[in-house]
């Protein structure tokens, strides 16, 4: 009967309730203060993975997904969310997780989370290194979601579970690994993890040459905006205009800059123009008005065709995309609109794209197109960002220098049991297919750095002191040849203690750790968001990046 539907939840709710007021008084606030408690602290990997046998067969280290036990797992959650309304209705109050009113949201609905567009991509669980000893993924340096969950906790709410990618927390935040004086470079390091303290973390860091803006060639940009109706929506297209001509001050006099408009269909505001002409640039940036529907498939269109036009052969050719990703006129599928633009970036024509807005943000959209146009998505959120992702970040990335970057890891059975990689679940590629460079992979540009972070229980009795190997493969774009490199990871580079790690590893750890909590990771229920605050603070000094990390996790605490 209806009333006994939520009875039993209620009832179950309510003694829920009563025991947490009861254990309230209980707990320990030394267990809470850090991942670790470093006078007891020992790096071992004695006891069992804790992989479930049900993660291991819902999601792959290839990213596969069993569907059955994906649906039956989504079904349970569901069934669990429905009794857990129920009963909150019988107590006359409302369940909501629409975010609260804020500077880029309308007034709070229910329907408001339900607009954006994220996609599920599973958790890897642990893989038996005796069964599957390599790891092999595509290089990814996207870092806009962790822009979007710092907009979601800015407007007091929790961001949704399939929005975080921990990777892209990790590759927000900058860490001080060597430069190569060309291509690529890889580094390793390794800890206690704070997952479970009888595995370790290990952290391999690529970091790509850096290239001086005035070693850099000439580059022509092409500006595709989007100017539909909801770009007005919370002052967005007033921040890409902002962000926009910040750019054009920091490019240089040889390069040119072309702006595409599209709504109900796409204009060309401004052909390629020199950079050494920036006022016309600028007067024709501040002529952006948002009205109409957003057909985007003609704005990629019109705007590859003026990438075409402005080609320079030697120099660097990019299309950049300021949307909020909502397409409803002409094509709408991303993986159609990908079929547009794969032609030309295999020619040379990188897409980068950069998303903003939320309510009816699609995610899904930005990073395909991204990712298969080989350039990197970014999400702006406020001025600030803004100003880092247009006059530094990408202004000093302009320069691609790896094409198609893959990396692969070969653990030692005799000394790693299991393995885990901690995100990248979207960017898998199949073993065989490292050495295939038909694969299309990841792009770098000068300075670029991807940092993975892989979880191990080691075997009780190694039998050896090596990890296995780091292995990197990218086309240098200048000489058109395909380099590889690697990196021997011996046993020596995991620390015994947390605080003999460097602030680089702690950093990376932390942020995955918090990216791991945010996104409901099974192995990371025994980390407590408190926890990963303090070792946030116990690094921040090092810049005020990481002191925002600290609140948004406090933010995050608190809305938990």
């Amino acid at each position: 009967s209806d009333r006994s539907r939520w009875l039993k939840p209620l009832a179950l709710l309510l003694a829920i309730s009563l025991g947490a007021s009861a254990c309230s008084g209980d707990s320990s606030d030394d267990a809470e203060d850090s991942f670790f408690d470093e006078s007891s602290e020992e790096a071992s990997g004695d006891n069992d993975s804790r992989g479930s046998d049900a993660e291991a067969d819902i999601v792959t280290e290839a990213g596969g997904v069993d569907e059955d036990a994906a649906d039956e797992a989504v079904a349970q959650s569901d069934d669990e969310e429905a009794m857990a309304d129920d009963a909150m209705e019988a107590e006359g109050e409302t369940a909501s997780e629409a975010p609260a009113d804020g500077g880029f949201f309308d007034e709070p609905d229910r329907d408001q989370e339900e607009d954006n567009t994220f996609e599920d991509y599973g958790v890897r669980s642990f893989i038996d290194t005796a069964d599957d000893p390599l790891s092999t993924f595509a290089l990814d340096v996207d870092t806009a979601s962790y822009s979007i969950g710092r907009q979601w906790l800015g407007q007091g709410s929790l961001p949704p579970q399939d929005s975080v990618r921990v990777e892209e927390y990790v590759n927000s935040f900058d860490y001080d690994y060597p430069a190569p004086n060309d291509g690529l470079t890889i580094v390793a390091e390794g800890g206690p993890s704070p997952f479970d303290s009888d595995n370790v973390i290990v952290a391999v860091g690529v970091q790509a040459e850096v290239v001086a803006d005035a070693d850099r060639p000439s580059a022509s940009l092409v500006f595709v905006i989007d100017t539909s109706g909801s770009m007005g929506q919370d002052n967005r297209l007033d921040l890409v205009k902002t962000s926009l001509i910040g750019l054009v001050e920091e490019l240089d006099r040889d390069d040119t800059v072309a702006i595409v408009t599209y709504s109900d269909g796409a204009d060309v505001l401004l052909e390629p123009t020199s950079a050494r002409n920036d006022d016309e640039i600028i007067e024709a940036i501040e002529q952006l008005q948002p009205n109409g529907s957003t057909n985007l498939e003609a704005g990629l269109e019109a705007g590859y065709d003026l990438a075409n036009e402005a080609f320079q052969r030697n120099g660097i050719n990019r299309v950049i995309l300021a949307s909020d990703g909502v397409a409803n006129v002409g094509l709408t599928d991303p993986d159609r609109l990908v079929n547009m633009i794969r032609d030309d970036a295999d020619e040379g024509i990188q897409l980068v794209t950069v998303g903003v807005g939320m309510g009816n943000f699609n995610d899904v959209v930005m990073e395909t197109l991204a990712d298969d146009g080989d350039g990197f998505y970014a999400y702006v959120d406020n001025e600030d960002e803004a100003d880092k992702l247009f006059n530094e970040d990408l202004v000093s990335t302009l320069l691609t220098v790896a094409i198609d970057g893959k990396i692969q890891v070969d653990f030692d059975p005799d000394v790693v049991e299991s393995y885990r990689l901690l995100g990248f679940e979207n960017r898998a590629v199949l073993d065989d297919d490292f050495r295939n460079d038909d694969v299309d992979a990841g792009e770098l540009g000068a300075g670029h750095q991807v940092t993975a972070i892989y979880e191990l229980k080691l075997v009780d009795d190694p039998r050896g002191d090596r990890l296995g190997t780091a292995s990197l493969r990218w086309e240098d774009p200048e000489a058109g040849d395909v380099r590889e490199t690697r990196l021997e990871l011996a046993t020596s580079i995991i620390e015994d203690r947390w605080s003999s790690t460097s602030d680089d590893f702690r950093l990376a750890v932390t942020v995955a750790a918090f990216a791991e909590i945010l996104r409901g990771s099974p192995f990371a229920d025994d980390v407590s968001l408190n926890q990963v605050a303090e070792e946030a603070e116990a690094i921040a000094d090092r810049d005020d990046e990481v002191w925002e990390l600290v609140d948004l996790i406090r933010e995050a605490d608190r809305l938990s």
